[in-house]
């Protein structure tokens, strides 16, 4: 039974009826994901990333590609125009996320732990909330969504041999030690290369990418495994309550 009507998710006390789904776990888990402490960015903030980021392709578009076919006179204004605004939204944009994010920055300790505190009492109420269905539905569930990957890591240690590297630090590494003897006129032996070349470069950013998309799909594998394990897991509470030094303490 599907557990999302109209987008919203059933409540807990119906949960005992019906059936859990990994549609429901993705919507409590998005929930988690998107919520922070933190207060979210306005429509002023995104739109002056938004024309700056615009205008700046405009601007490359403009300058790389109408330099055949407009004058300088009127190419170097439309060119002067595009960065201005790609400043000024740039500029925009990140003043105001600096107003909305100082605290973190500011006293980054302090803030880490208050954001710390309330993603533990959310995920909590995830695993309250699957404790509402059948133990037996949520021990299949873990035993898939553990399989599941473990496959997939086995795949991807096959194809990268191992996700530490495809951080961005390796590949900062790689470019340094490849343009380290570069020069400021040195364009053209940087695009001196074959197809055989030009296919590897290609092949090379495609799994680069591939692999960045499985890095977040198995992150997300991590949180269901996590959440399945907690939710399977008697609350230690209601275990120790139940113990005769528990109770003898209660009553000392």
């Amino acid at each position: 039974m599907d557990m999302q009507a109209g987008g919203g998710i059933d409540p807990p006390a119906a949960a005992e009826t019906q059936e859990l789904t990994f549609q429901w776990l993705y919507g409590r888990v998005q929930g988690l994901v998107e919520h922070s402490i933190y207060p979210k960015a306005g429509k002023v903030e995104a739109w002056a990333f938004r024309v700056g980021v615009s205008a700046g392709v405009a601007g490359l578009l403009v300058g790389l590609g109408l330099d055949r076919w407009l004058s300088k006179d009127l190419l170097l204004p439309v060119v002067a125009i595009c960065l201005g605004v790609e400043i000024c939204g740039l500029v925009i944009g990140g003043i105001l996320t600096a107003c909305r994010e100082y605290r973190q920055y500011v006293q980054p300790r302090l803030s880490h732990s208050r954001e710390m505190d309330g993603d533990f009492l959310r995920w909590q109420s995830v695993i309250s909330d699957l404790r509402c269905f059948p133990k037996k539905q949520r021990q299949q569930r873990l035993k898939y969504v553990s399989s599941l990957r473990s496959r997939m890591m086995d795949r991807m240690d096959l194809v990268y041999g191992g996700l530490q590297r495809l951080g961005p630090f390796p590949l900062l590494v790689a470019l340094f030690l490849q343009l380290r003897s570069w020069r400021a006129d040195g364009w053209a032996s940087a695009f001196d290369i074959g197809w055989v070349g030009a296919l590897l470069i290609f092949a090379m950013g495609l799994l680069y990418l591939v692999g960045c998309l499985l890095i977040a799909q198995r992150m997300r594998l991590d949180t269901y495994v996590a959440l399945l394990e907690g939710s399977v897991q008697e609350p230690e509470a209601a275990a120790q309550a139940s113990t005769p030094v528990a109770q003898g303490v209660e009553r000392t």
